[in-house]
This record gives structure tokens, sequence and C-alpha cells, in this order.
């Protein structure tokens, strides 16, 4: 079934009515299946995100592999384009590896389309991004829309034009830009309709605007406040100096005479306010639009109504939001606001307030994220993520009072409960380099960034560990104390043996957070001992971990990620102490839950474990099924089972186990078939709810085409890893670079669902068996 997978509140979804545009439609459809790279251009307000839109859901049948669209006109650092695009897709970032990497590796056999809307501001970096893409992979179509086209070899340019003009005779069924007048027109006056004795002043308009959408939506809205014939008449005394032959340029000064006239048609303080809203990116509350479109001329109460006469203008969009209606300039209008805000010389003071705004914000949610209102939070948070991606760029750039820092400190709620920790190490590492002098919120800056590394498992992370207690030295700090410990005895929980040494740190660092006050590292570090008890064969000191953590959560009955995390450590410890029955329960009662919060690490451990479950009540089949599919969720992650040494020991003894039972063939088998799984359909067979169809691969394996997925020098790479061959005699046999051979090592696991090189092994040798070919060894 084709996924479709929106950006953060991302993708614009249509609030409005589509209309014609049919042959622009066809046109799209047929360049998609002649080219790599399609792109739509057009003047801004011409309507290409929703050609773009439209299009897509056409042709999602087109690619089984799914649609993806991000909309980028709210990110204006191109550092982060491939982690806006890997949201959009679906990749959480949670792992150490780069989020370009995670997308080569998702689309290397995908046939999939990604829309990439509003380009025109990062054309150069989408070049690169657009073109590593395509080389990694042969079913990716890319569909993109900017205001030029992006440059690249093979691309395949598709200017959107204008609505056509209509003939004196057009009405609203044979003619676009009628149809669209008419349809704005019908919502801002209900009872306006196209007639014998509108109708020339009607077409009159659609010409005299050439047939923007944008221009001609702005016009209809009109009706509301005044008759067709004075819309007109204004118009027409605005137009005046465009004369001659009507060209793409001269379209573009219809466009923005529209806007300026629009804007003239506003009072002094709506105009205002339309320039103060321009600092937003993406989008904005009420909220946010009173504290920060306020002051001077405009109070606070002004600006609610002010923002709805706006609304009714068309200026202002209202769309849905997770938890209350959110608003947004279309670019073209913001971008004039953006103009009128500079020649008046206020940008950077509202600029100012903008990060003041969503300092606040940032700083509250930090206060509140670990509580009742966890899961509307991060509903919140997710929505303005390009606000606060410019809140911190413009604090780095104006470093002084540490807002970079307390910025991405106050985000934690959102780094860890969306899967974005590779950012957040980015953001903290841009802020730490603006700020130098050693502070509180540098250590507790270097404290988060060690502990999100250590989630990846990540052994860079260990100098930010040394980093946070010099600080915290330096300063003589209780409160850094307590967190360079609690970051230096997870470290230690990480890559050590030595239990009582680990437990008694632990100890230490329980008493240091309890005195500072520390819930969230408190609790998180009884997940981690949990995890480590019920590892290294103490079920029974897991399960008291357990209940501890719950008492410390007692006041907070609605929070969620913690409990989460908990009940998965149960899942874990229960399975330990042999009492299988109510392992797998309970897992399947946490898996709903840790589905609908969206963050993979939780959906892959829960899984991970009940087949090891599944694997001791000697069900080897469905054990390796969801085994594979654990994997495929660990890659996404970047590390499995969060690195920790003793759950890779029992990992690799639960695949041995099921290679002996099943034999490596059908174990193979079986695990690819998990390991391919979409994510609901593992979800069902983990919960016992699968069909028969879908819960089992079929019972004859095809060893023929067991390499199927991969490509011809994939394949010779196969045979040499048949061989054993490390990936140094792998370069040195073929001839190329060890990193190049690294590369394509890491597909065939990916391609084939694996994790080991024996498994690879395994497969090449089932086809040359079934191939009549000699099997090494025999």
């Amino acid at each position: 079934m084709t996924q479709w997978k929106w950006a953060r509140v991302g993708a614009r979804n249509e609030t409005t009515g589509f209309i014609g545009r049919a042959s622009e439609l066809e046109a799209v459809r047929r360049a998609a299946t002649e080219a790599r790279v399609v792109t739509l251009t057009g003047l801004g307000g011409v309507g290409k995100t929703r050609v773009a839109i439209r299009a897509a859901h056409q042709m999602a049948v087109d690619f089984p592999d799914g649609v993806s669209i991000a909309e980028l006109s709210g990110l204006r650092d191109a550092e982060f384009l491939p982690n806006t695009v890997a949201s959009a897709v679906g990749l959480p970032e949670v792992a150490s590896t780069e989020p370009m990497d995670q997308l080569i590796d998702h689309f290397s056999d995908k046939q999939a389309l990604l829309v990439l809307d509003t380009c025109e501001h990062l054309v150069e970096a989408m070049a690169v991004f657009v073109d590593i893409l395509l080389s990694h992979s042969s079913g990716l179509v890319f569909l993109l829309t900017s205001r030029q086209p992006v440059a690249l070899p093979g691309e395949f340019v598709l200017p959107i034009p204008p609505m056509p003009s209509p003939d004196t005779d057009a009405d609203e069924h044979d003619n676009d830009a009628l149809a669209l007048f008419v349809a704005r027109a019908k919502a801002a006056l209900p009872s306006f309709a196209l007639t014998a004795e509108n109708r020339s002043e009607v077409i009159a308009l659609c010409r005299r605007l050439d047939g923007i959408p944008l221009a001609i939506e702005l016009a209809a809205v009109r009706l509301r406040t005044m008759p067709l014939e004075q819309i007109l008449g204004r118009l027409d005394d605005r137009f005046r100096l465009l004369a001659g032959v009507r060209t793409a340029q001269a379209r573009h000064h219809t466009l923005r005479t529209t806007i300026e006239w629009s804007h003239s048609l506003c009072s002094a303080a709506e105009r205002e306010l339309w320039a103060r809203l321009s600092v937003f990116a993406g989008g904005f509350t009420l909220a946010a639009a009173e504290e920060v479109g306020s002051g001077g001329e405009l109070e606070g109460r002004d600006v609610l109504d002010l923002l709805g006469a706006l609304v009714d203008k068309s200026v202002v969009q209202r769309v849905e939001g997770v938890v209350e209606y959110r608003y947004r300039l279309l670019d073209t209008v913001r971008e004039y606001g953006a103009e009128r805000l500079e020649q008046d010389g206020h940008t950077e003071e509202y600029a100012r307030r903008h990060q003041e705004f969503f300092l606040r914000m940032a700083e509250r949610a930090g206060e509140e994220w670990l509580g009742d209102q966890q899961l509307e939070w991060g509903g919140r948070l997710t929505a303005d993520f390009d606000n606060f991606r410019v809140a911190m760029d413009f604090a780095i750039a104006r470093p002084a009072d540490e807002a970079a820092l307390r910025i991405v400190n106050g985000l934690w709620g959102l780094w860890l409960g969306r899967s974005r920790l590779t950012e957040a190490r980015r953001w903290i590492d841009k802020a730490l380099a603006a700020e130098a002098e050693p502070t509180v919120e540098q250590g507790v800056a270097l404290y988060y960034g060690a502990y999100y590394g250590l989630l990846q498992a990540d052994r860079a992370a260990q100098e930010m560990v040394r980093r946070c207690r010099a600080v915290a030295e330096s300063l003589d700090d209780d409160f850094l104390h307590a967190r360079a410990l609690y970051v230096e005895t997870y470290e230690m929980l990480m890559w050590s043996r030595d239990v009582e040494r680990v437990m008694a740190s632990y100890e230490e660092s329980r008493r240091l957070l309890r005195a500072s006050g520390g819930l969230f590292p408190l609790v998180a570090g009884y997940i981690n001992t949990a995890v480590f008890h019920a590892a290294h064969g103490s079920p029974a000191k897991a399960l008291r971990e357990a209940e501890e953590c719950l008492r410390e959560l007692a006041h907070l009955p609605r929070e969620r990620w913690v409990r989460n995390y908990m009940t998965i450590t149960r899942v874990l410890a229960l399975w330990a102490d042999g009492r299988l029955t109510e392992s797998r329960e309970l897992g399947r009662e946490v898996l709903p839950s840790a589905l609908d919060q969206g963050e993979t690490m939780s959906l892959a451990a829960t899984v991970e474990f009940l087949s090891w479950v599944a694997c001791a009540e000697q069900e080897y089949e469905h054990a390796a099924t969801l085994l594979g599919g654990s994997t495929t969720l660990w890659r996404q992650v970047g590390t499995t089972l969060w690195g920790v040494r003793a759950l890779s020991a029992l990992h690799t003894e639960t695949e041995n186990t099921l290679m002996l039972s099943l034999g490596a063939e059908r174990f193979t088998h079986v695990y690819a078939y998990g390991a391919k799984l979409e994510v609901p359909a593992l979800i069902d067979i983990a919960c016992g709810r699968g069909h028969r169809s879908t819960s089992a691969p079929p019972p004859d394996v095809d060893n023929g085409s067991a390499l199927g997925p991969l490509t011809p020098r994939e394949r010779e790479v196969a045979d040499l890893i048949a061989e054993g061959l490390t990936n140094r005699q792998i370069a040195e046999r073929l001839v190329i670079s060890k990193r190049t051979a690294d590369t394509h090592v890491e597909h065939i696991l990916t391609k084939l669902g694996v994790t080991s090189r024996v498994q690879v092994a395994g497969m090449v040798d089932s086809r040359k068996a079934a191939e009549g070919g000699t099997v090494l060894g025999s």
C-alpha cells in the first residue's frame, strides 16, 4: 500500500478546493515517466505548489514505496536540508549516521516519489542534494517546485503558466481562471453568481490579472467590501503603467501590483501587522502573533481583530494545527511584508522579538515536557520547529545572552520525543562555539550533548562527557556536578562490565540529582539500570528498579515517554526471569502506545524482545520474522540495543538459536521477510493480529532470487564476502577504495535484510546450489 509521509506540520494541505489545471497535471504525469527530476517553475503565486501536491496524489499509485512531501519554505539554513527531508520521509534522527546517509540507504532500492516544495532559496544546495540521491538510487523520482530550475543534468523543467485568459464568451465551466474567480467570490460573498450582467467585468478582471491564481484570489476576496465594478476600476488605475506585451516579467509586475493594491486597501494597523508577521517561518499561532506582532502602535489586544481582518483579505491563511489553529503567509506575501519591514528599519527589532518569544516557549517546554502535557508539548514544538531554527540562528549570530544555548537546552523533550538527536547535537555544537566562556547553561548543553551521543552509542560523546565534568569543576556547581556524574555513569554502563562499580556510581548520581533537582536524569537512570540488570541476569533487580522509577512518576500519571521505556524494560526483565507469557502480554500492550508516540527506538526494542520471547517458546519462524523486523527498525536508529554489550550478546545468541533450529536457508528467508515488512504490518504480527497471508512468509524458498535486490557490482561483492574476504581485501581485489567497499557491504546488508556477513555468505551459497554451482566448503 502506498504510504504518504508529510513534513512536520509540513507540506501544505489544500485549504481550498482545487480547480482546473488538467493539462498541467497530465504534463507532470508524463514528465515523471520520462525523467527522474521534474521541476515545476513559475513566478510566485502561479500555483506551483498546488499543482505539485495534486499531481503527487494522482501519481501515488505509480510509486509503491511511497510518496513523501517536504515543504522547504521555512528552512533558512541549507545545512539542515537532509534533516528536514529525512523527517518528512519518516526517518528518525536518532542515528549517529548522517541524515544524508540515512536517505541514501532508505531510497537505494525504493520506487518512490519525493516532492520538495519551494526550492529557489536553496538552489545550490538542492542541486548537490538531489544529485547525490539520484546517483545512489534507481527508482527514486523527484518533483520540485522552484522559481528557477535547479540546473541538474536530465532535469525536466516544466513551466507552470498562469491560467488561460477567458474569451469574451467563456463561462466558468470551460475556463480555469473564471472558475477560480467564481469559486473564491462565492466563498467571500455566498450570494455571488456569474451572470450575463457581470460576465464582461469578471472576464476583464481575469484578463487584467493575467490568470495568476494568487492575484485572482486577492481580488475576489474584495467582493466583501466593494462591488465588482469598483474592484476592476481600482486595478485598472494601478495597471496603467504595465503597457505593452504581456511577458513573464510583466506578469511578475502584475502579481506585485495586485499585492501592493491589496496592501493599500488594508488599514495602517493591518499593514503594520502584515510586515511584523513576516519574521515567522513556516507558520505561527495566535499567541505568537500577539506577542511578537504587538507593541508600539499595536497593542496585544488588537492583534486578534487585525489578524482576523488579514485572514478575511486572504493575506494570511488559517490552517488546522495539531493543538490549535495556526496561521501562515504565502511565500510571496511574506516576502512583500519582509520588504516593508526592512524599509521601515524594524527587521532587527521584530526578529529579536521572535527569538525572545520562542526562547520563552522553549524554556517553558523544558520545564513542563516531563509531565501530563507531554503529548501536547510534542505537537506544539514540532509545529514550530522552523521557527525554533530561525530563532537559534539569530541567537548564534548575536551571542551574549546565551539565548541559543537556552533554546537548544529547553527543547530537550522535542529532541528526545521526536527522535531528532543528530540535529540536536549539531545545534549544541553551534551554540557552544558561539558562547565560549564556561557557564551553567554551557554545562547543561554539554550534559545533553553527551547524553544524546551516548543514546546513539557514539564514542565521540566521551569528549562531551569530559567537557561537562570540566565545566562543573570550573564553576563548582552542584547542579552540574549531578549531571556530569550521570553521563559519566551512563558511559560506564555502555562499555563497562564492572556491575558493582556501575551501580555504586548510579547510587551516588541519584543522591546528587535528588539534592539538586533533576527528575528526568533521575528516572532515565532507572531505565538504564533496569536494562543493565536484566541484561546481566538479574531480572528481579531489574523489576525493582522499574517499580522505583514508577513511584518517582506517581504524581505524573499521564507522562508517556519514560513510562513506555520502563514498560519495555519490564518486558525484557520478565523474559529474563522466564515469565514468558507475562512478557509477551506486556510487550503487546505497550506496542500501540509506542507506535502512537512515533519513536522508532522504542518500537525496535519491543519487537526485538518479543522475538526473544517467541524464540524461548520455540516459535522459531515467528521469532525470526520479528527479529528481522526489529533489525530494520534498529538500522533506522543507527545502533542496535543502545550499544549495550550484554544485550548485543543476547541478540547474537537468539540469532544463533534460530539459525540452528530453522537451518541457515530457512532462517535467512524468514528473517528477510520480516525485515521488509511495513511497520503497521510488523506491529500487527508482533501483537498476534496478523492474518495467515501476512503473519508468516511463504513456505517455499526461491533460492534463485535470493540476491534479487542486488546490483551486479553488489553481487560481485557478496561473492567475495562468501569467500571470507574482509572489506579491505575486497577493496584490493576490485581496485576500489575501502570506503567504497564499506558502502557496498552496508547496502548489501540493508537490501537483504540481514545483519551479518555469515548470513550473506549463506544466501550466496544457497543461490549457487540452486544454480548447480559449487558451494564453498563442499
